[in-house]
């Protein structure tokens, strides 16, 4: 009779147990089903991803947005889509919403500090087209609108490339140094360099060339402005366009600023 009695209680004990097991079983693989749209114009989001934190489980919507997921009471559902801000739930209760369960993420605006296009799909195809890359005419500038680069040599100062060259004694060297006439030959020779420096600066330094850069307003201007740079000839002569370019802005800025300050002065 003890064993009879026994045994019906072991058997009540396994029944409550497997009751246990199938509700603890039949809540776990309860689906939950639905779809994710957008906030703002309620379309469907494609390819959002849905995943249970607590089960570690994930599910990928289709095009419609539709997805199905297991869950359980008390789970953590994160909602994830590229263009939109993360979605959290919990599930609080599993018996009010099983079946076409809403959703909605609100769209994220990613602010970029630059953005360059590019023609190429891969940095294979890039290397490929760098390499390929045909350069321009390292003095042609005509894509910043300036004039050619002109290579100017300059004179010699000797007196030979000037006029002609008489040769003499000491005697003659004495009077051409010291007379109204050998003064007079000296001062044309040093004019005569001078207005072929000049020339040659502002052929370098033209004025559709300065004022595409600077707004030099006439050319009385562009003469005060260039007596006030100074510019040494041979450097002038053999700086690249766009070194020159950051000069004249430099130099022009500096211009002004005296401009201002001799108003002050007087």
């Amino acid at each position: 009779m003890k064993s009879r009695s026994f045994r019906h209680s072991v058997y009540l004990l396994i029944l409550f147990l497997n009751i246990g097991y199938v509700s603890n079983a039949q809540e776990r693989n309860l689906m939950l089903k639905g779809t994710v749209r957008c906030s703002e114009n309620y379309e469907y989001i494609s390819f959002a991803q849905i995943k249970n934190e607590m089960l570690n489980l994930r599910s990928i919507c289709n095009e419609q947005g539709d997805f199905s997921i297991p869950i359980t009471k008390g789970d953590l559902l994160k909602i994830t889509a590229i263009g939109y801000e993360d979605g959290f739930y919990i599930v609080e209760d599993t018996g009010i919403v099983l079946l076409n369960f809403p959703i909605q993420l609100k769209p994220r605006i990613y602010e970029l500090k630059e953005l360059t296009l590019t023609p190429y799909k891969t940095v294979l195809q890039f290397k490929h087209a760098f390499a390929q890359l045909q350069l321009a005419n390292e003095n042609s500038t005509t894509q910043l609108n300036f004039p050619p680069l002109t290579h100017i040599r300059l004179p010699s100062a000797e007196p030979g490339h000037l006029a002609p060259l008489e040769l003499g004694g000491p005697i003659t060297a004495l009077y051409n140094t010291f007379s109204h006439k050998g003064k007079m030959e000296k001062k044309y020779r040093n004019l005569i360099e001078t207005d072929t420096k000049m020339s040659l600066i502002k052929t370098r330094l033209s004025f559709p060339f300065v004022s595409s850069i600077v707004p030099i307003a006439s050319n009385q201007e562009l003469d005060d402005f260039i007596d006030f740079c100074q510019f040494n000839l041979e450097y002038l002569l053999a700086v690249s366009d766009y070194v020159l370019l950051s000069v004249i802005q430099e130099k022009y800025r500096k211009f002004n600023e005296s401009k201002i300050l001799k108003p002050a002065l007087n």
